[in-house]
């Protein structure tokens, strides 16, 4: 499917994206092929040449382990219709720099109703920052997660260092970063844990505990669920 024919509505939506650094756009169709990316994608996988990632799939583009995962979320949406919401997700960037990201993607339809292709963003995810949270009531909870999150913490107590409930706490990080409490301590985590892997020799135990997880089994699952593969695989690709 090219990308000036069902897709071209979508052109104006692009260049939008095209001003957000932080932000991957791209539209896939059917067999999951980009048909329309934006000037971020392009610039971090081929050169800054959009022309250069039109009509590949991901496997063409990414790391082999990373690309299966981005695969089986485009085959999702495309079978079932059903959308990926806010997923936690390992990206590497220019430099082979890995970070963290949220992507959703959402299936497109025809006028009949049809599945014609996938239209997804990956939104980068920065270390939270107190300044930029218009929550002051979050700074205290915020810089605690920061510093003690090799630790065993609970929701319920950092929610209180808020003077918040539960519910109150859990929603304004979700308005706040577009991921719940527990998501942000597990990235917390896995940010050490990726730097561990590319910058260390530590074995694959020490840095489950070093890195605030029961054991490497649950390391291992963690890491495995949000970056695609696991984290053997990930570190012999620096």
């Amino acid at each position: 499917m090219d990308s000036t024919g069902p897709f071209s509505q979508h052109a104006v939506t692009e260049v939008l994206f095209d001003a957000l650094p932080d932000v991957v756009f791209f539209i896939k169709d059917t067999v999951g092929r980009y048909v329309r990316v934006n000037q971020t994608l392009a610039n971090r996988c081929a050169g800054g040449d959009k022309t250069k990632l039109i009509g590949k799939r991901p496997e063409e583009v990414f790391p082999a382990a990373l690309a299966a995962s981005y695969a089986r979320q485009d085959e999702h949406v495309l079978k079932t219709g059903k959308p990926v919401e806010h997923q936690l997700e390992l990206h590497i960037y220019t430099g082979s720099k890995a970070g963290w990201c949220l992507t959703t993607k959402h299936a497109l339809r025809d006028d009949k109703g049809r599945i014609t292709g996938v239209a997804g963003i990956s939104r980068d995810l920065n270390a939270p920052s107190d300044k930029a949270s218009g929550f002051a009531e979050l700074s205290s909870a915020l810089r605690h997660m920061q510093k003690h999150f090799t630790e065993s913490l609970r929701i319920e107590d950092i929610a209180t260092k808020a003077g918040l409930s539960v519910y109150q706490f859990e929603q304004r990080m979700q308005r706040l970063f577009q991921m719940s409490p527990l998501q942000l301590l597990h990235k917390l985590r896995l940010d050490e844990a990726t730097r561990l892997l590319r910058e260390t020799d530590q074995s694959l135990a020490d840095i489950a505990i070093e890195t605030g997880w029961c054991d490497q089994s649950a390391f291992t699952r963690h890491f495995s669920r949000y970056a695609g593969m696991a984290p053997g695989k990930f570190r012999a690709m620096k």
